[in-house]
C-alpha cells in the first residue's frame, strides 16, 4: 500500500460486515497484513458479532406472541376506530367547517372538572417536592463502599474455543491459505513466533490455512483444517506463559473435543467437533512435528 492511501474506520467496519467488492476487501486485507492495531480491531468486532449471533440465534427464530399481535391490532383499532370512512368529508367547505366545530366542541371538557384536575395536579406537586426537601435536608447516610466488578479472562483454552467458533465456520476463515504454505509459515513466525504448519493427513485432516487472533499474552496463531467429511478443526497456539494445562479434560462448548499440550515453548490446543480417537491422535501428530 501506498504512503498515499489511507484507510479509515468506516472501511473497515465494511470490510468485517462484507459489504466490500473484492479489489477494495483485497486492498484491505493488504493493510492488515501490515498494520497490527487495526487487524487487531478487525479481529475483535469479529469476535463480537459471532458472540451476538450465538447469543440471539433462537431468540430471532422464535415467533411473535400471539398476545402481543392481538394488543398491537386492539392498539389500532382504539385508535382509529373499527373503519375510516374519508367519503364522509363533504366537498362543501362551510359544510366541513360547521361538522368540524361541532365536533371541536362535543370534546371540550367541562370547565369544573378541568378547576379540579388542576388542582389536585398543583397539590401532587407540592407533595412531591416536600419530599425531596426533607431527602435532601435529612441527616446524611455514609456512602455504600463501591464495588468493583471483577471479570476474569478467558483462559488459552477459552481463547482457542472462541477464535474457532469466530472463524472455523465463516465464509472466509483463513487469512492465507494452504497454496501459500511459504508465506503463511513466515507471517505467524513473524507474528506469533511459530511458523511450522502440523501436517495432519494421517489425522484425516488437510490444512485450510491460517491466520493470526488475538491471545492471552500475546498475537496467536490459527490453523484450520478439515476432513473430507467437510468437518473444520483448529490449531491454536501462542507463546506459553508460566501457567501450566490442567490435567482435567478442558471444558468447552457441547460438541467440541479440546486437546492441551506444551512443546517448544509454546501453548497448543487442538479444537473441533471431533472424536475422542480423532482429536487424540491429530493432537500426537502435530505434538510431534512441533518438536522436530
Amino acid at each position: 500500500m501506498s504512503p498515499r492511501e489511507h484507510v479509515d474506520e468506516s472501511e473497515l467496519h465494511a470490510f468485517v460486515d462484507g459489504e466490500l467488492d473484492a479489489e477494495n476487501r483485497r486492498r484491505i486485507e493488504d493493510h492488515l497484513h501490515g498494520h497490527a492495531e487495526d487487524a487487531a480491531l478487525v479481529e475483535g468486532w469479529r469476535r463480537q458479532n459471532a458472540a451476538l449471533r450465538a447469543a440471539f440465534a433462537q431468540t430471532v427464530k422464535e415467533p411473535v406472541p400471539a398476545g402481543l399481535r392481538t394488543a398491537s391490532v386492539t392498539s389500532l383499532t382504539r385508535s382509529f376506530g373499527s373503519g375510516v370512512n374519508w367519503a364522509r368529508f363533504s366537498p362543501s367547505k362551510g359544510a366541513s367547517l360547521r361538522a368540524m366545530r361541532r365536533s371541536d366542541t362535543s370534546r371540550r371538557l367541562p370547565r369544573r372538572p378541568a378547576i379540579v384536575m388542576s388542582l389536585l395536579t398543583l397539590l401532587a406537586g407540592a407533595v412531591v417536592a416536600g419530599a425531596a426537601l426533607l431527602a435532601f435536608t435529612g441527616p446524611a447516610s455514609p456512602p455504600a463502599p463501591a464495588q468493583r466488578a471483577i471479570i476474569e479472562p478467558p483462559g488459552l483454552v477459552g481463547h482457542a474455543q472462541l477464535a474457532y467458533q469466530t472463524f472455523a465456520q465463516d465464509a472466509r476463515p483463513v487469512e492465507i491459505g494452504a497454496d501459500r504454505k511459504g508465506e503463511l509459515s513466515l507471517w505467524l513466525g513473524e507474528r506469533a513466533g511459530f511458523g511450522r504448519l502440523p501436517d495432519l493427513t494421517e489425522a484425516g485432516l488437510e490444512l485450510v490455512g491460517g491466520r493470526l487472533v488475538p491471545g492471552v499474552l500475546a498475537p496467536a496463531g490459527l490453523l484450520i483444517y478439515q476432513s473430507s467429511g467437510g468437518v473444520r478443526a483448529a490449531l491454536y497456539f501462542e507463546r506459553a506463559g508460566g501457567e501450566h494445562p490442567s490435567t482435567a479434560p478442558p471444558k468447552t462448548a457441547p460438541g467440541l473435543a479440546a486437546v492441551e499440550w506444551r512443546a517448544a515453548g509454546f501453548a497448543f490446543i487442538l479444537i473441533g467437533p471431533l472424536a475422542a480417537e480423532v482429536a487424540r491422535a491429530a493432537a500426537e501428530s502435530a505434538a510431534a512435528q512441533a518438536i522436530r
